[in-house]
C-alpha cells in the first residue's frame, strides 16, 4: 500500500459530465469508449484520508462496495477518477447482479454480496491528479494521463479507447455490450452539464410481441399510457414479459385504444409467476392476444422482462 504524507490538497466535488443519446458522430476529431452497463461513480483518492465513492445523485458508495475502496485505498493520491462501478457475469456487465449489490447497506449483506458478486470501478477519465484540476484540459490528454498512471488492478479498471468510433461500435455488438460513448478528443470537461460532446450510441435489439392487456390514460380512458405484453405459450395464453410505455405518438394513442376497447376480455391471458409488477391500484384493461407488435429493449433481466422497452408498432 502507499504511504501517504499529511494532506495538502482538497479533492473538491465534481459533479460528473453526461452524455446526450445520438447517432455515430462522422469525421474526425472523435474517441469512443465502451458503454458500461454500471452505475456512474466518481472516486476521490486523497493522500492521508479515507477514499470516497460518490454516486451521480450524491449517493455515497464506499461502504457499499468495499471490495472496490480497498483497492482504491492502494494507490497514491490525491487522485479523481470517474468511472462506472460493474459487476461482471459471463464475461459482460449485469445490471441485474449490479442492482443486488447497489441498495445493500446492512454489513453482512454487504459484506455477502462483495464475496459472491464483486464489482469493478471502470475508470475512464481522470479529473485531477497531484496539485492539478485537469478539468479544463482536453479529453485526450486527461486519457493518456490516466493510461499512464498503471492503475490497472482485479477490482480496478482502464478500459481501452478507440480513434474509430464505427470500429467501436462493431466490437461492442459483437461483444454483446450495451453500446459506445463518443467523445470530441478536444473537449474540456463540464461538470454536471449534459453536452453534445459526449454521444451514448446503444445497442437496441427488437422482439416481436403479443397485447394482452394496457394501461387506459387521459380523459375517459380514451389514450393508451402503456401497453402490457407478452409471448404466446399455448393458445390463448401468453408469457408476461412487461409494460410498455414509451415511444409512442399522440395519435397512436388514441388508435391503439380504440382497437383495444374493440377486443376487452374480462380475464387476463397473462401467464405470469410473479405478478406484473404494477402500482396497487392500477387500472388494467385486458385484452384478446389478438394485436402483435414490435418493440426495441436492451435486454432480458433475470426475471424475464424487457428492459427499457420502446413501442415501434403494429405488425401485420
Amino acid at each position: 500500500m502507499a504511504s501517504r504524507g499529511s494532506a495538502r490538497v482538497r479533492l473538491s466535488h465534481i459533479e460528473p459530465m453526461l452524455a446526450t443519446a445520438g447517432h455515430l458522430p462522422s469525421g474526425p476529431g472523435w474517441a469512443a469508449e465502451v458503454k458500461w452497463d454500471g452505475a456512474r461513480a466518481i472516486a476521490y483518492v486523497p493522500e492521508a484520508a479515507p477514499v470516497r465513492l460518490v454516486g451521480r445523485h450524491g449517493a455515497d458508495y464506499t461502504e457499499r462496495f468495499p471490495e472496490v475502496a480497498e483497492t482504491l485505498t492502494e494507490l497514491r493520491g490525491p487522485l479523481v477518477l470517474d468511472g462506472e462501478l460493474v459487476v461482471m457475469r459471463n464475461g459482460v456487465p449485469s445490471f441485474t447482479a449490479l442492482q443486488g449489490r447497489i441498495h445493500r447497506t446492512r454489513p453482512e449483506t454487504v459484506r455477502a454480496g462483495a464475496s459472491a458478486t464483486p464489482a469493478v470501478f471502470v475508470a475512464f477519465d481522470l479529473l485531477h491528479t497531484g496539485e492539478r484540476s485537469l478539468l479544463a484540459e482536453p479529453y485526450w490528454q486527461r486519457r493518456a494521463l490516466l493510461e499512464g498512471l498503471e492503475l490497472e488492478r482485479p477490482r480496478l479498471r482502464v478500459p481501452p479507447t478507440w480513434d474509430s468510433v464505427s470500429e467501436a461500435y462493431g466490437w461492442t455488438r459483437e461483444h454483446q455490450l450495451e453500446g459506445v460513448i463518443a467523445k470530441r478528443a478536444d473537449s474540456p470537461y463540464r461538470p454536471g452539464t449534459r453536452s453534445r460532446d459526449w454521444l451514448k450510441i446503444k445497442h437496441l435489439r427488437t422482439a416481436d410481441v403479443v397485447i394482452g392487456g394496457w394501461l387506459p390514460g387521459g380523459p375517459s380512458g380514451g389514450t393508451v399510457r402503456a401497453v402490457l405484453v407478452g409471448v404466446p405459450v399455448e393458445p390463448g395464453r401468453l408469457l408476461f414479459v412487461g409494460s410498455v410505455g414509451s415511444g409512442f405518438s399522440g395519435p397512436e394513442q388514441r388508435a391503439l385504444a380504440a382497437m383495444l376497447r374493440r377486443i376487452a376480455s374480462p380475464v387476463s391471458p397473462f401467464t405470469i409467476g410473479g405478478g406484473l409488477g404494477l402500482p396497487r391500484g392500477t387500472e388494467i384493461r385486458f385484452t384478446r392476444p389478438d394485436l402483435h407488435a414490435e418493440v426495441e429493449f436492451l435486454e432480458l433481466t433475470d426475471a424475464g422482462r424487457l428492459r427499457q422497452p420502446v413501442w415501434r408498432g403494429l405488425r401485420g
